[in-house]
């Protein structure tokens, strides 16, 4: 098994690649194990652009995540249906990989949701069909059924909540979980511990949900200067030193990151770019951001 000297340095050298036709430079992908398909290493979580029913904002933002090679957009509700159709209105609807959430208990009214997006999106199947443990769990069977039918490429479960842990940890050990979605940052480093080795160990794919805490950790660094060591691995902004800590975990596929605001997606794209941090710089980073919470007495 690579271990994480050797991934680092590889993945470095991966994302200092750029496009040598003179187009914009393409993110990097990382492989969902056992497959052929990767994902792009920055994403979109449920944006307030996608929630608002913000068409046109919602195609700027989709725009320049494809522009730049992203494709996987996370979303719920009706944000599915406003993904789908800013995607179709841009003509990139097969270059979009959506992951959606969909209760198990229902069948038939999940079945009918995933017709329409099919519809909306002209794909024959749908990416990823994902929820929340505690209701994936019981209904397990069903979301099986739903990739066995074709409905769908992909299966996973999602939660932001360490409680949810061991009956995420549950799941994976199944063998049918492809994707796991599930919190870590410089502030929420939980998953550390047991999810992320056992994501690896076991070939599942794992996308990062909540890199900022919902905003909580820029308003914790608002007042204090980017450290100078942070350009020794092409970081230049607050959002790209959490971003690059995330994306130097190997067990990491992709981050999401939430945003309605065209520039903040660029900045955010930049973190796939460049060298990563290493171990010993990982842990400065986390002591430099621990230091400052305790300056901001948070």
């Amino acid at each position: 098994m690579v271990n994480r000297r050797e991934f680092l340095a590889g993945t470095s050298a991966l994302l200092a690649t750029r496009s040598v036709s003179g187009d914009s430079p393409r993110l990097p992908r990382r492989p969902i194990p056992g497959t052929r398909d990767a994902l792009p290493v920055i994403g979109l979580g449920n944006s307030n652009a996608f929630r608002e029913g913000d068409l046109e904002t919602s195609k700027r933002i989709i725009g320049t995540l494809l522009e730049h090679g992203g494709a996987y957009i996370d979303c719920g509700g009706a944000s599915r249906f406003v993904v789908a159709e800013a995607a179709g209105d841009l003509g990139v609807a097969e270059d979009v990989f959506m992951g959606c959430y969909f209760a198990g208990a229902d069948d038939g009214a999940a079945r009918d949701q995933a017709r329409r997006l099919l519809e909306a999106t002209g794909k024959p199947r749908l990416d990823l069909m994902h929820n929340y443990p505690e209701d994936a769990a019981p209904n397990w069977d069903t979301f099986r059924r739903w990739k066995d039918d074709g409905i769908t490429k992909y299966i996973g479960v999602s939660r932001h909540r360490r409680e949810a842990y061991p009956t995420m940890l549950e799941m994976m050990r199944t063998g049918t979980v492809d994707i796991l979605q599930v919190n870590y940052s410089l502030l929420e480093t939980e998953a550390e511990q047991e999810i992320l080795p056992a994501a690896m160990e076991l070939g599942v794919a794992v996308t990062v949900n909540r890199p900022f805490l919902n905003g909580r950790y820029f308003s914790i660094v608002a007042k204090e200067e980017l450290p100078r060591w942070a350009a020794a691995f092409d970081c230049t902004s607050w959002a790209q030193f959490s971003l690059k800590f995330i994306l130097s975990h190997p067990a990491v596929n992709c981050v999401l990151t939430e945003t309605a605001n065209p520039r903040h997606a660029l900045d955010n794209i930049g973190a796939g770019f460049g060298r990563l941090p290493d171990e010993a710089t990982r842990e400065r980073m986390l002591e430099h951001v621990a230091e400052i919470v305790a300056r901001a007495g948070r």
